[in-house]
């Protein structure tokens, strides 16, 4: 037997060790005393008891001599490729009822004022059925925009054909709505029953939202989206995240927000929290940093800032989600896209609007360039001399396309990538940890 060399160590609270398996994505809590052998490389505390190394064996923690990791891990990124996995970013329309003073969307030309029709949708969707009839058994669909609600019609009838494909051909079917969460009517309440998650975006208290993301008549949206999203989450609470995107003009609001929230309850009532850094082309028409920094030096500050926030959520009872994988995504799976409301392909949304790759016709999806096969068959050396690989990959395609910093030891550092680590182990497990914290005291 040996240890895995993705395993990652880290004291987490008294007379408790944390240990995460990157490649398999498994965490153990164990003593202090059995945790620092094991950092040693010595595995005697626990081959010594079968039931114990048994149980860390299960977990990728210990694995046999003969087993070759690189090899595995190899596998698990083609298996990404796979013909049984679907997944699309669908734009339903390219029209937004806000003015948000970041939004990258702007900076694009000529893209305002498209919806996603329903004959259209109808190309889509026999192209799904056909990816699912060669085989596709998991089919993920973001609704996206622009704001997808402001084509309601369009927008429940995809939830229903997806309802319907599920059922007739036994598959997974899951709907993601990312809404800027002004619109909830009767006209769209069937979305929100349908779709698996649900997106709602605030960034901050009522009037440093209010600034950053305005009606587009100028009137502030904070009190619609905010009642709004305790309604949603009344009716949708278990399916409902909240996200909030962070540059350095509203990161120091964001305490407060977090005790606004919790004084209405919602830290029990949504899924997770999202602190998000405004990204590269959110850029172009707005600075999101007021320092003399240049945009490597403010991703890397802010990233390291929202860590703390995201500490601060989950010490004030919030769930938080897993921020530290930052791969592989649409970009990295063959048969994956953001599509727009023409029917063009492109690797993420992050491209929308900007760099096609392809478009879906009659006959199904067409690629115009390889720049997604490039992507796939690229295997850069580093994800197999990182621990952190199997949750980095090599980093976000679109990042670093735009020069951001997306190796995660760059990123974070190990302090922070630990941190980040803890806490949203503390957020998921919470329970557990309590449980195990009485039981060594």
């Amino acid at each position: 037997m040996k240890l895995s060399k993705f395993n990652i160590f880290f004291n987490f609270v008294p007379g408790l060790f944390l240990l995460y398996n990157s490649l398999y994505g498994s965490l153990v809590l164990i003593d202090r005393e059995t945790g620092e052998a094991l950092r040693g490389g010595n595995l005697s505390p626990v081959l010594c008891d079968p039931e114990v190394s048994k149980k860390l064996l299960d977990a990728g923690v210990i694995i046999e001599d003969s087993f070759d990791e690189d090899l595995y891990l190899k596998r698990m990124r083609e298996s990404m490729f796979s013909h049984e996995f679907l997944a699309m970013f669908l734009s339903l329309t390219s029209k937004c009822n806000l003015a948000c003073k970041y939004c990258y969307q702007s900076t694009r030309p000529h893209i305002e004022g498209e919806d996603l029709v329903s004959e259209r949708w109808g190309r889509v969707y026999d192209y799904i059925v056909k990816r699912v009839e060669e085989g596709a058994k998991i089919v993920s669909i973001a609704l996206y925009g622009g704001e997808p609600l402001l084509n309601p019609t369009v927008a429940v009838n995809i939830t229903r054909d997806l309802d319907k494909l599920a059922r007739e051909y036994g598959v997974k079917c899951e709907t993601a709505l990312i809404t800027n969460g002004t619109i909830y009517n009767e006209s769209v309440e069937e979305v929100f029953d349908r779709a698996v998650t649900v997106q709602v975006t605030i960034d901050g208290p009522r009037d440093v939202h209010n600034e950053r993301r305005p009606f587009k008549n100028g009137k502030g949206s904070f009190d619609i989206i905010f009642n709004n999203l305790l309604r949603i989450t009344d009716r949708h609470g278990k399916k409902t995240g909240l996200r909030v995107n962070i540059d350095e003009y509203n990161v120091d609001y964001i305490r407060d927000f977090i005790d606004m929230l919790v004084e209405l309850g919602l830290q029990s009532k949504i899924t997770a929290i999202d602190l998000s850094p405004v990204h590269p082309d959110q850029t172009a028409k707005y600075t999101p940093f007021k320092t003399s920094r240049n945009y490597y030096e403010y991703y890397v500050n802010i990233s390291r800032r929202i860590i703390e926030l995201l500490e601060y959520s989950v010490e004030r009872g919030f769930k938080i989600t897993k921020v530290f994988i930052k791969a592989p995504c649409l970009c990295m799976s063959k048969y994956s896209y953001g599509v727009d409301e023409k029917l063009n392909l492109y690797l993420c949304p992050g491209y929308m609007y900007d760099t096609p790759i392809g478009y879906i016709s009659d006959n199904g999806a067409i690629l115009t360039s390889k720049i997604k096969e490039d992507i796939i068959t690229s295997n850069p050396q580093c994800i197999y001399n990182c621990k952190y690989a199997p949750i980095c990959y090599g980093g976000c395609v679109y990042l670093k396309s735009k020069n951001a910093p997306t190796c995660l030891r760059v990123l974070y550092g190990d302090e922070y990538l630990e941190r980040i680590i803890r806490a949203y182990v503390f957020s998921k497990y919470r329970e557990v940890i309590e449980r195990a914290r009485s039981s060594s005291s």
